[in-house]
């Protein structure tokens, strides 16, 4: 049985802050926006819909966020996979198996 690669279908949506980017994902109770972040090898966060992205902003400006963010530097738009596919092919994860210990 094969696996169908949705990451290269078109569709979804991106969350894009006025000043510091577009979402690429969080760690360590951090969110990580591109170019900020300086980590383009991550690539750019894809939600499946509207409602996903919508629900992350929604987090981002609650007052459960340690520095809730305004809600108006921040918008939803489609996802851009052809910058996506550019940040992770120019900038790409070195393999476990290609660090130096």
């Amino acid at each position: 049985m094969t696996r169908k690669q949705s990451i290269h279908e078109p569709g979804g949506f991106q969350v894009r802050h006025r000043t510091l980017g577009i979402y690429q994902g969080s760690a360590i109770d951090l969110a990580f926006w591109h170019p900020s972040s300086s980590m383009p090898e991550h690539g750019l966060c894809r939600f499946s819909t509207r409602d996903k992205a919508q629900a992350l902003i929604d987090v981002l400006c609650s007052p459960a966020c340690m520095e809730p963010m305004d809600r108006n530097d921040l918008a939803i738009e489609p996802y851009d996979l052809a910058e996506h596919d550019r940040l992770i092919t120019e900038y790409p994860l070195p393999s476990a198996w290609e660090t130096p210990t």
